[in-house]
């Protein structure tokens, strides 16, 4: 009989086996990298394991005990331990599983000062993103009207970000190639949303190229041209809002990996997101920008001169009283620039402690879009990006660390950092996650006096 304890004594599976031919001891069955989860690469661990020894040599006598009460006792017939054969079933050794750690979802899920939506694609990570922005229990929970976009068109989910702001509150939800698959629909029915006097009662927005579930009053804005879509999605928040934007964005449709920032603000903001060709500007956007009570709303360009050409932003300029330029070689010095900036009432000027962020992987643009119903509430986090799975990008980490929280006497008075890691272990792992954690832990700060 082989029986298998497992003591996990100095980061080492110590193993008791129990044979026919009597006890054997096992060690050295080390578990990959299970080092804590903010330990240096490479630390050392391990050390004679008295503590797991002695505790060992309890338990061998416990079950050396116990198997002779079973060998000896009874009606004064010797019971023999049956031999191992075909008919008898041997314990597997417990299966390691690399870095994760397996007990009620620690640290994968969360953190001290990181929480995961552990999904691997962008539906799922939508649904649970609308599921920890609006839980279904208590009272004033469900948003009054819920979003859906098409998860295969990405410029119609970034223009239906603004619509999770207030005054209109429907979040985002995707619906796969167009269809709200059976999990959507379910979640859509917890939520059950009822609709309000700013939506007009509708209870769905479609935005795209959308098959609406039967049963709720669905306002739907329909096409497959981006900028026309978008055009649309503007004109209908500020008739629902009763009111011009405070700002308007503009970026590529042809840049999918730079638009997730725009998302983000737009959902935070309730700022229109519209669209361009690198070279020229579409008539839709230029039409939306033309309306007078558009007259004086300030333009953000996002984007180099590689998406947005200095052609598009003097046509820009010509229709519009305040155009300014936001630019960044890379998706993750994107979402850096815009956490950063401040110009009147844009942007999220995200330049002291105190703050919600979410990291996606930049090369996944539509996890981040998807992740777009956590931004409107809860520590309103800003998007930032990382391009790696193992490790944040250096200027992601010098951010971090430049915002990062401190106090003098009292911890419990202090500001904090708090971040959503967007995706599973494949996309963001636990050693990218444990090197986040530690970049928002607040720290305290010493003083000269």
């Amino acid at each position: 009989m082989t029986v298998w304890i497992d003591l996990g004594v100095a980061r080492k599976r110590h193993v008791a086996i129990l044979t026919t031919s009597g006890w054997q001891y096992r060690t050295g069955m080390a578990l990959k990298n299970r080092q804590p989860i903010n330990s240096p690469a490479g630390a050392a661990v391990g050390g004679t394991p008295w503590v797991g020894l002695g505790i060992l040599a309890v338990l061998v006598l416990t079950l050396i005990a116990g198997a002779s009460y079973l060998i000896f006792s009874g009606d004064g017939d010797r019971t023999t331990l049956p031999a191992p054969g075909a008919d008898t079933v041997q314990p597997e050794p417990p299966a390691t599983t690399g870095t994760s750690r397996q007990v009620v979802g620690i640290p994968s899920s969360s953190s001290r000062n990181t929480s995961r939506i552990p999904a691997g694609d962008p539906q799922e990570i939508s649904l649970a993103a609308l599921l920890a922005a609006h839980p279904v229990t208590g009272p004033g929970t469900p948003p009054v009207a819920v979003t859906i976009a098409n998860s295969e068109q990405w410029q119609a989910a970034v223009a239906a970000a603004s619509l999770a702001a207030d005054p209109v509150g429907a979040p985002l939800l995707l619906a796969p190639s167009g269809i709200l698959d059976q999990p959507g629909r379910d979640v859509l029915a917890e939520l059950g949303p009822a609709g309000s006097p700013v939506t007009r009662e509708r209870q769905l927005f479609t935005i795209g190229t959308v098959s609406p579930p039967t049963g709720y009053r669905t306002r739907k804005v329909v096409g497959t041209d981006p900028a026309k879509v978008a055009a649309e999605v503007a004109d209908l928040r500020s008739k629902l809002a009763a009111t011009p934007p405070g700002a308007i964005l503009i970026i590529s449709s042809e840049a999918e990996e730079f638009a997730p920032p725009a998302a983000s603000w737009a959902a935070r903001s309730g700022d229109p997101v519209l669209f361009t060709s690198p070279d020229s500007v579409p008539g839709p956007t230029l039409e939306f920008l033309k309306e007078k009570e558009n007259a004086k709303v300030p333009v953000f360009v996002l984007g180099s001169t590689e998406q947005v050409s200095a052609k598009v932003v003097k046509r820009l300029s010509g229709v519009s009283s305040k155009v300014e330029r936001i630019s960044a070689r890379t998706p993750v010095e994107m979402a850096l620039e815009m956490v950063r900036y401040s110009s009147g009432s844009f942007g999220w000027n995200l330049n002291d402690p105190g703050h919600g962020y979410m990291v996606a992987r930049a090369d996944r643009p539509m996890d981040a879009i998807a992740a777009m119903p956590l931004t409107n509430g809860g520590t309103w986090p800003a998007l930032l990006l990382t391009d790696d799975q193992s490790e944040p990008p250096e200027p992601l980490l010098e951010y971090l660390l430049d915002v990062k929280p401190g106090y003098t006497t009292d911890p419990t008075r202090s500001l904090y950092n708090r971040i959503w890691i967007i995706g599973d272990e494949k996309l963001i792992d636990l050693n990218q996650q444990g090197l986040l954690d530690d970049a928002a832990e607040l720290a305290k700060v010493e003083t000269a006096n």
